[in-house]
């Protein structure tokens, strides 16, 4: 693709990645208290911040904003496959149809059927990012489901066996599980890592709500103790095991051989000690696959490597 923005809206951070011909060569992770995909303004005046000279952009779309299922039909013509692909969401959607726009990707086709992944987000979310393109004079190019983006990560990997992602969010824990580098399922854990991080940016409601003096040059050494307990206590907590069992029980002749990781939750190496020493394989960061896309920034951007995985088309 040529030079493009790819970028991702969550729930506390934009995350932006620049590249030319598929070529990382910036990326920006900003935190933005309240970010909301209706408050338009917010979003379009922080990407003027930023002196990229680039107009045309990719926006990804969050997971719990977009339905993506992988699935096997007949083999049909495009326009006949157009026409049914609706049918194939409508126990996510019900009789709302109407209200959604649907996407397709052909993985492959054999004698008499087709295995596809297909897409669904609502019209209302897609005319949302046309306007946010055209507040911040940006052309719109795509909008790419979150995993997608991440499959095409793997793809650039070239190595074409199964992986599980985990995306440590601020709100929840997914793990995307990839067979043979396309994308098979989600599974999604609650709570994310929205409470390590209040209690590391010392948050004063989370502070009172622990009973932890609220300005820090003010605490006592009873007070560091139990952040500290509280933090390893969030770490442990996390059940990425329990997931990744009921997966392995599911589908007993997958080659998962290691737990890639990225999102906001990867920049507390604790929680990722804390993974390495509970989980029975290897615990890798997402940077690892595409070394050749390391920046400055100590691999900043598995903050959101959909945001550059989308660029890699």
């Amino acid at each position: 693709m040529k030079n493009c923005l790819g970028i991702e809206i969550g729930h506390y951070r934009i995350k932006i990645a620049y590249a030319e011909k598929g070529e990382l060569k910036e990326f920006i992770s900003e935190r933005v208290q309240g970010m909301d995909l209706t408050d338009m303004h917010v979003c379009a005046d922080l990407m003027k911040e930023y002196a990229i000279r680039c107009r045309n952009v990719v926006f990804v779309i969050r997971q719990e904003d977009v339905y993506v299922r992988r699935f096997e039909m007949p083999l049909m013509t495009e326009e006949q496959l157009r026409l049914n692909l609706p049918y194939e969401f409508h126990d996510y959607i019900g009789d709302e149809m109407d209200k959604y726009v649907f996407d397709y990707a052909m993985i492959q086709t054999k004698e008499r059927t087709m295995d596809l992944l297909g897409a669904a987000c609502t019209k209302t979310l897609s005319q949302q990012f046309e306007k946010l393109a055209k507040m911040a004079h940006l052309k719109l190019v795509g909008l790419v489901p979150a995993v997608l983006g991440l499959e095409r990560i793997l793809e650039y990997a070239q190595e074409r066996k199964d992986y599980a992602v985990l995306d440590l969010g601020t709100q929840a824990l997914r793990i995307h599980f990839f067979r043979e580098g396309v994308y098979d399922i989600t599974r999604t854990m609650e709570p994310g890592c929205e409470e390590i991080e209040q209690i590391r940016l010392g948050d004063k409601n989370k502070m009172q709500e622990l009973g932890i003096e609220v300005e820090e040059e003010n605490r006592e050494e009873t007070d560091k103790e139990k952040m500290a307990a509280v933090l390893e206590e969030q770490y442990r907590a996390v059940q990425v095991m329990r997931v990744l069992n009921f997966y392995s029980f599911n589908n007993v002749n997958n080659t998962i051989d290691s737990l890639y990781y990225c999102g906001g939750g990867a920049r507390y190496g604790e929680l990722i000690d804390a993974l390495k020493e509970t989980l029975d394989l290897p615990v890798r960061s997402v940077a690892e696959l595409l070394p050749e896309a390391s920046l400055d920034e100590e691999d900043e951007w598995i903050d959101s490597p959909q945001a550059y995985g989308v660029l890699l088309a």
